[in-house]
């Protein structure tokens, strides 16, 4: 029934009109309707009188199918055409702002020139500064402001909100369903990860007019940009993240950004979040992309700039690792000949600065080299290490001394038949030997103690 369908649809459209390349002009005499809508009832006629023809044939289950799709058939979406009736200025009930009949959402409101869009951002809270995943969570609230001259707003719409007189700039709320009919620029964010729109009872925005036909659109959001942070001087660094706005598809011909209002609630989260945070404007070059073949676009936005707090650093890492060193030093006072002591204090040293070095590269964002702070805590593990490596030369001098000292001279006598081990006396001046060596490990111990610290 579908090709019988077809085919008398065809038929029906030829017997009441004629196809141009324009399409197809009807001539319904007699029809009080417009010509589109007596089609329109002339094929829904014939489609259900198919149907009906076709159902005679088939079983009853079937039947009830039938029905059900063609009465999803018939039911044809309603195509938006213009504005919608409660916005329009032809409506029976007449708004104080409207739009015309043959507005289009779709075009540029001057088509001819560049549009200018204001950007307004005010930061309310800095929520997340994650280093591992190079990425700044803030609270705001985003404004977009442009002109809109096919709107039409009636003279006593403002002075039946305000006391004084309004001047050309000041914003009027309106109803925020009108926005679904507006024309609205396609705001593009660079290196944006997620935007949330906060919801209470209903989507936190709002919509103003102005005498001088000015929009601006506001929401209550939460985004999430990318930052491309660098941690090489890591927690001495600095970092600049750049919130970049566009338009996406028009270049600077068509739509120029700029930022009209520029703002950031300071609070005590910032040492919280480990960095002292500042905003400023972007600078001139940061304010085009360069598209090559599509254009420049204009850009709008603000530089966020991250210093970090160091403080925390110093007292958890940097403080602890440089007195431990200190410590290590102390070991060339201690006399070689107490091993226990000194051995144990440079082995003890050097396990506690290996653990806080594992801690430090557990905690610390990558990089592409090292960290300041890795950086720091492996010359302070090289630093005890070169005291052990000193105290480990002397032992072994000092051993080898020993050893060469206590070589036992054996002499075979032999008296009366019988045969004695006699052992030879030590030189006479080992005593003295003895405490030149002891003066010589003194004044390597007082070398490493002086130049290390150097």
């Amino acid at each position: 029934f579908y090709k019988r369908y077809f085919l008398q649809t065809n038929q029906l459209i030829y017997q009441l009109g004629e196809v141009s390349d324009v399409g197809v002009n009807l001539h319904v005499p007699g029809v009080p309707l417009p010509a589109h809508e007596a089609v329109h009832l002339l094929l829904e006629s014939q489609f259900l009188t198919i149907i009906i023809d076709s159902m005679n044939t088939m079983t009853t289950v079937f039947r009830k199918t039938i029905t059900v799709i063609a009465i999803l058939a018939l039911m044809e979406p309603q195509v938006s055409q213009g504005v919608s009736q409660a916005v329009s200025c032809d409506a029976a009930v007449q708004t104080y702002v409207c739009l015309p009949a043959n507005y289009s959402s779709m075009d540029l409101p001057l088509p001819k020139e560049a549009n200018l869009i204001l950007i307004e951002i005010h930061i309310s809270d800095v929520l997340v500064i994650d280093d591992r995943d190079f990425s700044i969570t803030y609270s705001l609230y985003f404004n977009v402001q442009w002109r809109e001259p096919r709107l039409h707003i009636n003279t006593g719409f403002f002075q039946d909100r305000m006391e004084s007189p309004p001047t050309e700039e000041t914003l009027t709320p309106v109803d925020l369903n009108l926005i679904k009919d507006l024309w609205v620029p396609n705001v593009f964010i660079y290196n944006l990860k997620t935007f949330k729109v906060i919801d209470v009872l209903s989507r936190l925005a709002g919509l103003w007019v102005s005498p001088n036909k000015d929009v601006m659109y506001s929401q209550a959001s939460q985004i999430t940009f990318i930052c491309p942070m660098i941690f090489n001087y890591f927690p001495l660094d600095t970092q600049v993240c750049k919130f970049q706005v566009g338009s996406y598809s028009y270049n600077m011909e068509k739509m120029i950004f700029a930022v009209s209002q520029l703002g950031y609630a300071h609070t005590s989260r910032s040492i919280v979040l480990d960095y002292d945070i500042q905003i400023s404007p972007l600078e001139e070059d940061d304010k085009v992309f360069v598209g090559g073949p599509l254009g420049n676009y204009s850009l709008a936005g603000f530089e966020m700039i991250l210093k970090r707090h160091v403080s925390h650093y110093i007292i958890t890492y940097y403080l602890p690792s440089g007195l431990f060193v200190a410590v290590s030093w102390i070991s060339f006072l201690i006399p070689p000949d107490i091993v226990p002591g000194r051995m144990a204090l440079l082995i003890t040293l050097f396990l506690v600065l290996v653990n806080i070095f594992n801690t430090v590269t557990t905690n610390t964002p990558k990089a592409e080299g090292l960290t300041a702070i890795e950086a720091w805590m492996l010359a302070c593990i090289l630093f005890v290490f070169g005291a052990l490596i000193e105290y480990a030369a002397i032992l072994f001098k000092k051993q080898k001394y020993v050893s060469g000292q206590h070589r036992v001279n054996l002499k075979i006598v032999c008296k009366e038949n019988y045969k004695y081990e006699v052992q030879e006396k030590s030189p006479a001046n080992q005593a003295v030997t003895m405490q030149q060596l002891a003066e010589e490990y003194w004044r390597i111990d007082k070398f490493f103690l002086i130049s290390f610290p150097i």
